[in-house]
């Protein structure tokens, strides 16, 4: 009996010992735990290791990367919310750390994998794009880099396939100016994006609907001189053959296009100086939508869609109206316009085309300018009154022209401007386009039919 206590005693002391000499976790003890887990695919586990070396040893020298590796590991779990609120707060509390490239890109493609389909909400595609370019322009040589360019590129294109979807629904219920403004849209923002060429044509084909004759030949030919292999290019030469209208030769027609429909690279400029003569400025979206409540809508989340991407549509910015029709995202109109100054006129020439169908009056900066036509027996002549203008000294007042419909023109000046005179086989239209960089002003004509075959 004596014996058994004395063996009990000595195994208590040996427990005893055993207890006294085992240290606690150190900070580098959760984290390779935590690596452990996080190479086994066991993400739980490692953010619930690297959570207690933060929590213990926020001064760790593996606390920084512990961070880091609870947002990888939700992103690893496809818990994208938290993965992107987890990378966030890493980039706030390490603004110089040498992974930022890294986490930047997380961030975004945290993003870019929830993109649903083309007729889905794009809100996800939108923070992709903003993102990558984020990555792009703050680390450009970076290992990332090439990666966000390419995922940039896709995401604009998918961008552009959504407004290819909304304004082909448009169309199909022949509401012709809304479907204008999303092709318009889409050529302003996407106009390196394979959808390009086909959303070019669609909008040549809604102004040609429309009744916009002159814009739609405008977009015809910007189709032939940026996409001149384009499918749809043989269709755009047939309709600018109907349609019988000038086309801008001398210069881009696109710009102009894009800004009679409310867009362009400077839309306060282009909103300034490009006389709308076919749009109603004050259209509301009541205007520009039509359907029937309850019909189904490109864009409306897909009930078979993953829950949480159910849950991410739910919650963001909602992108319809109360109708049920997609809200069109048209920019915002410029309540300041560049008013034009006093400017010189400084040549009046033929445009480049063979044989010219217009006129180009190069001027120092935009101006304000009247119009009218006289027409005579077997000739008209279109006089244009520009505001604040002089001639240059050295331009001559009798200009004759040859190899066109144009015969000649007068320059006369007074105190109200410069007052120019174009005579000209019969017309039945004229119209005057401003365009920049450098200012001019675009004289074209539309012949009366029975004039045309005998002015060249």
């Amino acid at each position: 009996m004596k014996r058994l206590l004395i063996t009990a005693l000595a195994l208590m002391l040996v427990s005893a010992a055993g207890c006294s000499i085992r240290k606690p976790p150190t900070g580098e003890d959760y984290y390779q735990q935590g690596q452990y887990n996080f190479a086994d695919h066991e993400y739980n586990e490692a953010i619930e290791s690297y959570q207690l070396l933060i929590d213990h040893f926020p001064f760790s020298p593996y606390a920084e990367d512990a961070e880091l590796k609870i947002g990888l590991a939700y992103y690893e779990m496809k818990d994208y919310p938290e993965a992107i609120s987890s990378l966030d707060d890493f980039q706030r509390m390490h603004p110089t750390s040498k992974e930022l490239d890294l986490v930047s890109y997380y961030i975004a493609m945290s993003y870019y994998v929830q993109i649903g389909r083309e007729d889905q909400d794009q809100s996800k595609t939108e923070e992709a794009l903003k993102h990558f370019e984020i990555l792009e322009s703050r680390f450009p040589e970076g290992s990332f880099a090439e990666l966000a360019r390419e995922r940039s590129a896709e995401c604009r294109e998918m961008l552009a396939r959504h407004q290819m979807v909304v304004s082909s629904y448009y169309f199909k219920r022949a509401n012709f100016r809304a479907a204008e403004s999303r092709l318009a849209e889409l050529m302003q923002k996407y106009p390196d994006t394979p959808v390009a060429p086909e959303a070019l044509f669609e909008l040549a084909e809604s102004l040609d609907k429309e009744g916009k004759k002159y814009s739609a030949a405008q977009a015809y030919a910007a189709l032939l001189m940026h996409f001149p292999k384009s499918p749809d290019a043989a269709k755009a030469k047939a309709a600018l053959k109907r349609l019988k209208q000038p086309v801008d030769n001398e210069a881009d027609p696109l710009p102009m296009v894009l800004a009679e429909s409310g867009y362009g690279t400077d839309m306060a400029d282009a909103q300034a100086h490009v006389v709308v003569k076919q749009r109603d400025a004050g259209l509301s979206d009541n205007d520009l939508m039509s359907g029937s409540p309850g019909t189904p809508l490109p864009g409306t989340p897909d009930s078979q869609a993953p829950v949480h991407a159910q849950k991410a549509a739910s919650t963001a910015q909602p992108a319809y109206g109360p109708d049920g029709l997609p809200i069109l995202n048209r920019p915002a109109p410029q309540t300041v316009a560049q008013k034009p100054g006093p400017a010189t006129l400084k040549t009046i020439r033929l445009s480049a085309a063979n044989p010219p169908m217009a006129v180009i009056f190069d001027l120092t900066g935009p101006v304000d300018y009247k119009k009218r036509i006289e027409n005579g027996i077997g000739y008209s002549a279109a006089i244009l009154t520009l505001k604040d203008v002089t001639p240059d000294a050295s331009l001559e007042h009798h200009l004759v022209f040859d190899r066109s419909i144009f015969r000649d023109c007068s320059i006369s000046n007074s105190a109200q401007g410069t007052t120019v005179t174009l005579n000209t086989v019969p017309l039945s239209d004229v119209e005057v386009v401003p365009l920049d960089n450098p200012p001019r002003l675009l004289i074209t004509f539309m012949p009366q039919s029975q004039a045309v075959s005998s002015a060249f």
